[in-house]
């Protein structure tokens, strides 16, 4: 053990590549909500230099959001940044903004890019966002400067290791790591937007990456989004799956707690059934097509035909009780956000369907 952190420190130091700038911040004051924008390269030592212009400088306001515009630089002190803005509940966005002028608020410019070592900084993010002008990429690190093939590969391992904890901590899909392990040091890879909301780059309420396995001697297809439910809103899952023949969808809050009580599914029930609105059209359901469940966690069972459950497993959809409303003091949507050419568990939980 000894031995270990120093090779590890080596092993960093060594991502470092050396810089004429370091990076730049700067604020944008506002009353509710401020922008510290910070550009430029990533140099050792930039993760004290942000903490101390932010507890220097973060104040007067209810929300900040770090505004990120890099090419990378060192992967600790990406990693020292995002952990910080964690910490501090900070928002990331990746945007280019024109120079700074005295009196007036700064443009919106296209081009924002933030890859490697930014990339990671950003996604510290409690709420994260890559609008269309901008781009992000994460790319593979390795312990460069060893001298040998098995000193490299072990300090790569321990890389490694630091990146993927990283990452599961704010929050990524395991598979943002795995494709950046699948990348060279010398390759980038840029999501496409469904992407970004695939691998949890970006925080999704949307319900993604769904997911099959054997239930009650059945095969369903079930995905979990615990950013979905709210002081109203109710579904933290959704499953669907065939029984006897039937294309079913189940809505479940994340706890019998947070489930419906009696008299919300009788309110539910005066609202006259569901909608799922797909690619392929919109389909409206009458009460009688919808199951509801009170002091559970199952919410409700939707009842489709086949026609729809097709439709369902073919790309993006919603999904709405329409007695979910603020007047029954509870919403039951769900929004689907599906791979190109759909989400093939959805369709297989269907396949003895349709």
């Amino acid at each position: 053990m000894k031995n270990i952190l120093p090779m590890l420190f080596v092993a960093l130091s060594a991502l470092v590549a050396p810089q004429a700038e370091a990076i730049e911040i700067s604020m944008e004051r506002g009353n509710a909500t401020s922008i510290i924008r910070v550009t430029g390269p990533i140099e050792n030592g930039d993760a004290e230099r942000f903490k101390a212009y932010w507890n220097e400088n973060a104040y007067d306001s209810w929300n900040f959001i770090v505004s990120l515009d890099s090419p990378g630089g060192s992967l600790i002190d990406g990693i020292e940044i995002g952990r910080f803005l964690r910490k501090v509940g900070a928002d990331t966005v990746v945007k280019r903004y024109s120079p700074t002028v005295p009196g007036r608020f700064s443009d919106e410019l296209p081009g924002a890019e933030c890859y490697s070592a930014c990339a990671l900084a950003f996604m510290g993010g409690v709420e994260r966002d890559v609008p269309d002008t901008g781009r992000i990429g994460f790319h593979q690190f390795y312990g460069g400067g060893a001298s040998t093939t098995a000193e490299a590969m072990e300090r790569t391992q321990y890389i490694a290791a630091m990146v993927a904890n990283y990452l599961r901590d704010m929050g990524a899909k395991v598979e943002l790591f795995e494709i950046m392990s699948l990348k060279s040091p010398e390759d980038m890879f840029v999501p496409t937007r469904d992407e970004i909301a695939a691998l949890g780059i970006v925080p999704s309420t949307s319900f993604h990456g769904f997911r099959l396995m054997p239930k009650d001697g059945l095969i369903v297809a079930t995905a979990t989004n615990e950013r979905n439910p709210n002081m109203l809103e109710k579904v933290y899952e959704i499953e669907t799956f065939c029984w006897k023949t039937i294309p079913i969808i189940n809505l479940y809050a994340s706890s019998p707690e947070q489930g419906l009580s009696q008299d919300q599914t009788t309110w539910v029930a005066e609202g006259g059934g569901f909608q799922i609105e797909t690619e392929l059209g919109t389909f409206d359901h009458g009460i009688e097509r919808i199951r509801l469940y009170s002091s559970t966690r199952l919410l409700a069972s939707l009842i489709l035909d086949a026609r729809v459950a097709r439709a369902l497993g073919s790309g993006n959809a919603w999904v709405r009780v329409k007695g979910g409303s603020t007047a029954s003091g509870v919403f039951m949507t769900g929004e689907i956000t599906a791979p190109p050419g759909g989400d093939p568990a959805i369709m297989a939980s269907f396949r003895e369907c349709i």
